[in-house]
């Protein structure tokens, strides 16, 4: 997979997924103009808390800037809603019968996993279209910056790393 596609899909996911609400910013914390956006995404666009969303923060957007990434988002979220909804719904019934007495085999699990599957599928393509809706208001120096800072911050995570130790093998390293 191409660096640039998979730092988009890096990037599209990170707009996503939530971050625990103990880890969110203060209202207070956050730039002008943030203060409507609340909880935009089901899974994550609770108060710019996502890696995207942080990301994006040091852009310095214009007033109509933020205004259009509202609009991308609160757009996004109502499109998603339902979707999100019955893929929680399909997560539900997973567990239910996982943790249901007797034995569960693979082949009822069956139906269950696709539906989950075809509705990841929608989340993951509505990531990647609200990131290049978003990308798409972003002026050129915008983007140079947020590059520059997407490479410190990789930089700062290999470093915690160093530091601390990885159990895990790094992208593209395979274990043996």
């Amino acid at each position: 997979m191409k660096t640039a596609t998979r730092f988009l899909l890096a990037a599209a996911t990170g707009l996503l997924f939530a971050v625990p609400a103990s880890a969110q910013p203060p209202m207070s914390s956050m730039p002008a103009g943030h203060e409507g956006m609340g909880h935009m995404g089901h899974m994550g666009m609770h108060d710019g808390g996502s890696p995207f969303m942080m990301l994006l923060k040091s852009a310095n957007l214009t007033e109509a800037q933020r205004q259009q990434v509202h609009e991308i988002l609160k757009s996004e979220h109502a499109q998603m809603k339902s979707v999100h909804q019955q893929f929680e719904a399909i997560h539900e019934q997973l567990a239910d019968k996982l943790l249901s007495p007797g034995k569960v085999t693979a082949a009822e699990l069956a139906p269950l996993e696709q539906k989950a599957y075809r509705y990841q599928q929608q989340i993951d393509q509505s990531m990647v279209d609200t990131a290049l809706a978003i990308r798409n208001i972003l002026t050129s120096d915008q983007l140079n910056h947020l590059a520059q800072v997407h490479k410190q911050l990789q930089s700062l995570h290999s470093q915690i790393q160093s530091i601390m130790g990885s159990d895990q093998p790094e992208a593209g390293e395979q274990s043996n």
